[in-house]
């Protein structure tokens, strides 16, 4: 915030303004500042945010933003553009504040000014007006440069401090980021605390809503993902954690895998868990590991391993006699055989999983194959 000064409204000469637009508030760093409901504009050398009521303004030169950001607003906070700045210059006029710790400043946009804002900002900054010969001699409020004032410095001293600013800006860009990261696992605790609260409303207010409502209210809290996933610090043991572990995949996929035919590749449930999980992800020898469980216990999915070593998860109830006889339906009635590429359309499956489940049968003497210039084709055995 130390980089805004005081300066008149008026433009310098050959100063022109290329954006305005209503600016709600200033921040020094993420803090808000007094500084609110104004205006801002966006010349070819400097920022300045008036108030309608003030004779005078505050003013930012071009020359110190080292980088420009945006920031996406929510439903509780507006769009913000954000600006990465070098050092104060030591010619500076007066400002505000008189020094700050921060080396970033934000200002609180609309949403639909902040991209049209960002552009003209970068092509200002990328085209430097006031390193041109026509600025060289005029300060940052007046027209004309006192005799003992110097142009801005530039070579390997002003490259280097470009850099070092570069550097700590690129430094709080990353410390807010994890910021940012803590907040959104606070907030998804309150989340699954609220849908705990909601759920415990339903069951006992069950008879008061109806059918059609709960189910779509619930369809709505599992829209959220796992509210309480099974972490390896919160068992201890290796061998229960991947029990636990099989039984939550077995849960919250058993849906989706009956809606995707009754398979899905171990590639997609390793993506789809993560997804229900959030910021509590799985590995993929984890997620291996309690999917094999699978095969010796209970659960109303189970792991599948073909020949070629492709791995999917699919319905307990679907054994092989099923899916060999539910392979062969598709291609009764099929004069001129059926290649995996209509199997996959007709089964709604990946391409690879109708190549298996072909080869399967294939094995298993259901169907026969015919390998012409014109493809692999499949064929119904009734030898």
């Amino acid at each position: 915030m130390d980089r805004w000064y005081w300066t008149e409204t008026s433009l310098l000469p050959g100063e022109i303004n290329k954006f305005s637009c209503s600016c709600k508030r200033l921040y020094d760093g993420d803090e808000r500042t007094a500084f609110e409901d104004g205006s801002l504009s966006v010349t070819n050398t400097r920022l300045l945010w008036k108030q309608p009521s003030k004779s005078k303004c505050l003013g930012l030169a071009l020359a110190t933003v080292v980088l420009v950001e945006e920031e996406s607003g929510s439903f509780i906070s507006s769009a913000k553009l954000v600006l990465h700045l070098s050092p104060r210059p030591s010619d500076q006029p007066a400002g505000p504040i008189g020094s700050s710790t921060n080396s970033h400043i934000k200002m609180a946009l609309k949403q639909s000014d902040l991209q049209t804002c960002v552009h003209h900002l970068n092509a200002a900054v990328a085209d430097r007006a006031w390193e041109s010969a026509s600025f060289r001699n005029l300060s940052l409020n007046s027209p004309t440069r006192g005799a003992g004032q110097k142009a801005p410095r530039a070579g390997i001293l002003g490259i280097e401090r470009a850099l070092e600013a570069k550097q700590q800006a690129a430094n709080q860009s990353i410390s807010a980021a994890f910021e940012d990261l803590k907040q959104l696992m606070t907030q998804a605790k309150e989340m699954v605390a609220l849908s705990h609260n909601i759920a415990a409303r339903i069951k006992e207010q069950g008879h008061d809503s109806s059918s059609d409502e709960t189910t779509q209210f619930r369809s709505c809290l599992l829209s959220l993902g796992i509210d309480d996933p099974v972490t390896r610090d919160a068992v201890g043991s290796t061998n229960e954690y991947h029990r636990k572990l099989a039984g939550e995949i077995a849960s919250a996929l058993e849906t989706p895998v009956r809606e995707a035919g009754g398979v899905m590749l171990l590639s997609e449930v390793y993506c789809r868990i993560n997804r229900a999980r959030g910021l509590e992800l799985l590995s993929p020898e984890d997620v291996s590991n309690a999917c094999s469980l699978m095969k010796t216990s209970q659960y109303p999915l189970t792991l599948q391993t073909f020949q070629s070593g492709v791995q999917v998860l699919q319905l307990s109830s679907m054994n092989t006699e099923k899916l060999v006889k539910d392979t062969r339906d598709l291609l009764e009635g099929e004069c001129g055989g059926r290649d995996g590429f209509e199997v996959a359309r007709l089964a709604g499956l990946p391409l690879l999983l109708a190549k298996e489940r072909l080869l399967l049968c294939e094995r298993e003497g259901a169907v026969l194959r015919d390998e012409s210039s014109q493809g692999l084709n499949f064929f119904p055995n009734y030898f």
